[in-house]
């Protein structure tokens, strides 16, 4: 797949002292790519890197809201890696019983 340089985590809020409730902070993952015949081209030999951030909140009726946002670091084009991998876990939380638009 087009992680298969793992994730780890960069920063973490979610615990932090002096949210307004439980459910709010934010949590950023770094995706890196394989080395592949493109990173081999254009990225001197090294892995993509792409950043996805997870935002908690709540809605004015106080309901949990997720927001997900995934970029690439670097180039105007990913190729699609960001939509496929959002796409991927929209589906895998759909199939937890989640609601995603």
């Amino acid at each position: 797949g087009v992680d298969c340089n793992g994730w780890r985590i960069v920063k973490d809020s979610l615990d932090e002292e002096g949210t307004k409730t439980k459910n709010q902070g934010s949590i950023t993952l770094e995706y890196k790519s394989c080395v592949g015949p493109a990173a081999l081209a254009i990225n001197l030999a090294q892995p993509f890197i792409d950043d996805l951030r997870i935002e908690l909140g709540e809605d004015t009726a106080g309901k949990i809201t997720v927001e997900v946002k995934s970029s690439s670091r670097m180039g105007a084009s990913d190729l699609s890696v960001n939509k496929k991998r959002l796409e991927y876990l929209g589906s895998s939380l759909r199939k937890k019983g989640w609601s995603i638009p």
